[in-house]
């Protein structure tokens, strides 16, 4: 009965000088070394896992705050979408209802948050009623040449940038803010407001400024060729030929395309005293404003010369920014009446402002030499004087802008000079 446990005891005893053995060590010894070197594995894994979901977490926080601000922006816009009047469209496509708003909140919105802007333009007497509150045409829908599709298709990012009045009419001017269509010229009736035509024009520019000429009968407009600024004209005759017989594949061609070569960014653009004066718009640093000559006989006569520009570029002087006549960067429209400049500034989602001077500053249009500056609602554009109104178009009406954040300007605004003038 006893003879097992002691057999037992000798087979562990047997056992035990075994596993003490030097060959048994040595297999310990591995044993342990792949034990840590699967256990360092197993670790660098752990740790690999975890900057991978750290670079995760990082990389779906960097995509959240880049496409957060677009999805607010969308979501503002279907608040304001869901406000909009109903759609209506001229037989060539454009639409010519209002693009956010009713009259009755544009006036509500304007006299809330700009209530001296509101009583210039609505509580002052005005001697005209051209562009007053006329609806921007085509913000909601523009049928212009797709240079993606190569045929016309619908634009639903016109972005509205110069302003006119060109004898019974009067003329924005928008591109694509989709950089896909070919940039266009709404006309518009000046006394009523009435759409009459959309004038497509050929390539995609700016087309930040628009003149009119009145003793030359030529429009003018900051273009582009060959990569280079220009200034583009066209009669007022074939202004008049479109409208009344274009048909809506028609482009409207250019009399000329003169190319600026010194001026990076032809935008702004003012016709005043048989001179035309040119903007440079600058984002960054200050602009550039010069001035051009129409010759008004020879062989350029209506136009200016080569040699005009020429003599200009070598010396622009206003606004040079290695000069002192320098001017706030961000400025978008010009406009002379009597004894005033007027310089729009806007850039961004923050107000607007008008910088008003005497004419004596013509050389010195630098901001600390304005006599006064005027507070509008953003994306303020060109402006235009007018029998003693300023009439003014702002970009804010493009679907690339609109939101429920801003005053959105979705029609044209004129506003009493003196009573500007009266704002200390």
């Amino acid at each position: 009965m006893f003879r097992k446990p002691k057999e037992q005891n000798h087979k562990n005893e047997k056992d035990n000088k075994n596993n003490n053995s030097p060959k048994n060590k040595d297999k310990k010894k591995q044993r342990k070394k792949v034990f840590k070197y699967k256990d360092k594995q197993r670790k660098s894994r752990l740790a690999g896992c975890l900057v991978k979901l750290i670079l995760l977490a990082l990389c779906l926080y960097g995509g959240y705050k880049a496409v957060y601000p677009y999805y607010q922006t969308w979501q503002r816009q279907q608040e304001l979408l869901k406000k909009r009047p109903a759609v209506k469209k001229a037989s060539d496509g454009t639409s010519t209802s209002a693009a956010w708003h009713s009259l009755k909140v544009f006036h509500q919105n304007l006299e809330k948050n700009y209530s001296f802007l509101y009583q210039a333009a609505y509580e002052t007497p005005s001697a005209t009623k051209v562009g007053r509150d006329f609806i921007v045409p085509g913000l909601v829908a523009t049928d212009s040449y797709d240079y993606q599709q190569k045929k016309l298709t619908t634009s639903r990012d016109m972005t509205p940038q110069g302003i006119a009045v060109v004898q019974n009419y009067l003329l924005i001017t928008a591109y694509d803010g989709g950089h896909r269509h070919a940039s266009v010229i709404y006309v518009l009736d000046k006394k009523t407001g009435k759409f009459l035509k959309t004038i497509r024009l050929s390539g995609k520019p700016h087309l930040g400024g628009i003149a009119y000429d009145s003793k030359g009968m030529q429009i003018w407009v900051t273009s582009s060729k060959d990569g280079q600024s220009a200034l583009a004209t066209f009669s007022l005759a074939k202004l008049i030929e479109y409208v009344a017989s274009a048909k809506k594949t028609d482009s409207l061609v250019y009399d000329q395309e003169i190319p600026i070569t010194k001026m990076a960014k032809a935008s702004a653009l003012c016709y005043y005293a048989d001179q035309l004066f040119v903007g440079y718009f600058n984002d960054e640093g200050r602009g550039k404003v010069s001035s051009y000559k129409i010759a008004r006989n020879g062989q350029y006569k209506n136009s200016i010369t080569t040699s005009e520009i020429s003599s200009v570029d070598e010396s622009i002087s206003w606004s040079d920014p290695d000069g002192s006549t320098s001017m706030n960067k961000q400025i978008q429209g010009i406009a002379i009446s009597g004894d005033k400049i007027f310089l729009s500034q806007s850039y961004g989602g923050g107000d607007s402002k008008l910088y008003i001077f005497p004419i004596t500053a013509i050389n010195n249009l630098d901001e600390k030499n304005a006599t006064q500056v005027v507070r509008f609602p953003p994306y303020l554009e060109q402006i235009t004087a007018y029998q003693g109104q300023l009439i003014c178009v702002f970009e804010s009406g493009s679907r690339q802008y609109a939101r429920d954040s801003i005053t959105v300007m979705d029609r044209t605004l004129s506003v009493n000079i003196s009573a500007l003038l009266n704002n200390n």
